[in-house]
């Protein structure tokens, strides 16, 4: 993948939000804050707004609670090590950010933060390896990041979520076409060609090793709508993330990626990562 633009963070929360930024920190700033500070071990940084008596933690390479987050950031940054925010949203509590960089050899991630009174109380991450630019020209973080303040939060997540189990829990492939404006659907998984039809070519050959079976968390702000979900993948559980962006109720765009979930005996908490 090319480098990111060092990008500052009123430049993220701009494409959050057109208003002026005020004087305190925004939910959405604490977490880029955090974010960019974390693959140098900025301690301060990561944790400053973390609430010290509560955090729940769904990493499942990091322990429970700040302590847990301390103990994983007192280990020395790696040479290669980078993070950067490129977009970012808020749904009431939850703050949601798509990154790209580097990390434990993953390229690409989404971060979910809950938060209470100001602070960070659980923290839900998923990641990738990284991939060159697909067959339609698109990386796994490319295209828009700022939100179309026209677009109705709660109206488009009611049609991913409709979308979501109809056509990956429920299986009915025939309803595809009622959530798309005619073949339009802007792709970044690695790998694939954008539009309709190339996606339930895509979709018929991927149902015969996965099953997607319940949705957890449906977040969004504006146009832009994340689901992450339970399933397995050749019989072995994962997580399924997506991030949609709509257009005037259709299904525009599309990012995200499946992840296998560890055995219990390999996580360092008992929160599971949904």
């Amino acid at each position: 993948m090319q480098p990111v633009r060092k990008r500052s963070i009123e430049d993220i929360v701009a494409t959050a939000t057109e208003e002026p930024l005020t004087v305190s920190m925004t939910d959405i700033e604490k977490v880029v804050t955090a974010l960019q500070a974390f693959p140098s071990r900025e301690t301060k940084l990561v944790t400053r707004y973390v609430n010290p008596a509560k955090f729940i933690q769904h990493n499942p390479s990091v322990a429970d609670g700040l302590a847990g987050l301390q103990q994983e950031l007192s280990q020395p940054p790696k040479a290669n090590d980078h993070l950067e925010v490129v977009r970012a949203f808020q749904n009431g509590p939850y703050v949601f950010a798509h990154s790209e960089g580097l990390i434990a050899a993953q390229g690409v991630f989404f971060d979910v933060f809950r938060f209470e009174t100001g602070l960070m109380v659980e923290h839900w991450v998923f990641s990738a390896g990284g991939a060159p630019p697909n067959r339609s020209g698109h990386t796994q973080t490319d295209g828009p990041t700022r939100i179309n303040p026209s677009e109705e939060t709660e109206k488009n997540k009611s049609i991913v979520r409709e979308y979501y189990e109809t056509v990956h829990v429920g299986g009915d492939h025939d309803k595809i076409p009622r959530f798309f404006s005619g073949d339009r659907c802007i792709r970044h998984e690695p790998g694939v060609s954008d539009g309709v039809a190339a996606f339930k070519r895509d979709l018929e050959e991927l149902v015969k090793h996965r099953s997607i079976d319940e949705i957890k968390l449906v977040l969004g702000q504006a146009d832009f709508v994340f689901i992450a979900a339970k399933g397995s993948h050749e019989s072995n559980p994962c997580v399924y993330v997506d991030l949609y962006r709509v257009e005037d109720g259709k299904i525009a765009e599309r990012w995200g990626f499946s992840q296998e979930t560890p055995p219990r005996s390999e996580c360092r908490n008992a929160n599971g990562m949904l």
